[in-house]
């Protein structure tokens, strides 16, 4: 799994996640699929906003990453909350992590899956979903698609500017495996202080994501466009599945 140092402080400036429209399409899912669901984990919560936003809908929240800085800025997030103390950060390395106990609902999003670079890994995870899931216990997860890494992410590089920060992003696609080379300038004083950063992905297809739910006994209950209700098309970016543990 990757681990985020540079990237942790400046990350939810520069990732441009639609957060609130993502915990909405979680919270609808999980009032029509297990209405009495109240303890959700998430898992590569990242920078915590995505769990934080979970909470203020009345959730209980276990968030789960592997990078310390992610979790502190998640820590930051959390001390500014009334009822942040119903939020628990832990600091584990996927695909294998530990729980008090089992949970009702298991979210994963903007692309934990894709940064497990190997299938054994996968399937290691996908072990733990189930393990650590109640009976009719929803999973809920996305993945990159292969159009987004041909077509938006090979040969790619983007710049990003701040008022304290210069970010330039480059990304190559070779079929399989997805790198990412972020170089930072941040501003101290009179003069910037570079750090760089090299994250690796892996497109999954289909195919692979269906096999994972059917070996572990998860029963299908939709793939959708990103968080939106729409079926995927071709020029999908983000595949979200919404699956339910079955005994």
């Amino acid at each position: 799994m990757n681990e985020f140092t540079a990237l942790a402080q400046y990350y939810d400036r520069f990732v441009g996640a639609d957060y609130p429209k993502i915990a909405e399409f979680i919270d609808v899912k999980i009032k029509a699929l297990f209405p009495e669901a109240s303890l959700v984990c998430d898992i590569g919560c990242g920078s915590g906003t995505l769990a934080l936003s979970l909470l203020e809908k009345g959730y209980d929240m276990i968030g789960i990453d592997g990078s310390i800085d992610m979790l502190t800025e998640a820590l930051d997030k959390r001390a500014d909350l009334p009822n942040g103390d119903r939020a628990l950060f832990l600091c584990q390395q996927l695909p294998e992590f530990e729980l008090y106990g089992t949970v009702d609902v298991i979210v994963s999003t903007l692309d934990t899956l894709n940064y497990l670079t190997s299938k054994e890994d996968l399937d290691q995870l996908f072990y733990w979903f189930r393990n650590y899931l109640n009976p009719e216990g929803l999973l809920i997860f996305d993945v990159n698609t292969l159009y987004k890494y041909q077509e938006l992410l090979d040969q790619h590089c983007e710049i990003f500017e701040d008022d304290d920060v210069f970010l330039a992003w480059r990304s190559q696609f070779d079929g399989t495996l997805c790198s990412h080379q972020l170089s930072f300038f941040s501003k101290e004083n009179n003069c910037y202080a570079r750090s760089d950063e090299e994250q690796l992905q892996r497109y999954y297809s289909q195919k692979d994501l269906l096999d994972l739910l059917a070996k572990y006994n998860f029963k299908l209950l939709g793939i959708f466009d990103d968080y939106s209700e729409k079926a995927p098309n071709e020029k999908s970016q983000r595949l979200t599945f919404v699956a339910k543990k079955e005994d």
